[in-house]
């Protein structure tokens, strides 16, 4: 039994991972519209997008339910009670502490499109950033030598 529950757990935890963000889509199709990568699937975006929200939602109950028949606090399949504490642990931290300092990719995005910066190279946000601080410094310096 704790191996079907562990199983479970991982296979539903996995699920959500990559559902939320779908479903996000979904939901917000606008913003995603804007920020569309180069694969695209034009008019069949939402279509499939709702398929896979539905079959993820519809897996997430199958895996919860119990794997033997009569059901007894033995044979109960405890996923969904682990599942739920992850997600009210989840949203919980979320609201009284991540959303205070959080700002996502996409403010990371929107800092590297200034700077020109290839986001899908990697570092070279960091890169950049470090020799603009470069640049300010010397700046900084620049001035306190013609002040002086």
């Amino acid at each position: 039994m704790a191996f079907a529950a562990a199983t479970s757990i991982a296979t539903i935890g996995l699920y959500i991972s990559y559902g939320l963000p779908i479903l996000i889509g979904v939901v917000c199709h606008q913003s995603f519209t804007a920020m569309k990568g180069p694969f695209d699937l034009k008019g069949f975006s939402r279509p499939i997008a709702l398929a896979a929200v539905l079959w993820i939602a519809f897996i997430t109950v199958v895996f919860c339910l119990p794997t033997a028949n009569p059901v007894t606090s033995q044979t109960l399949n405890y996923t969904v009670v682990a599942v739920g504490i992850l997600a009210v642990g989840s949203v919980g931290s979320w609201v009284f502490w991540a959303k205070r300092w959080f700002t996502g990719p996409a403010a990371e995005v929107s800092e590297a499109m200034r700077l020109g910066v290839d986001v899908t190279e990697p570092g070279a946000l960091e890169e950049r950033e470090e020799m603009e601080r470069k640049r300010r410094e010397k700046a900084v310096e620049g001035t306190k030598e013609v002040s002086s």
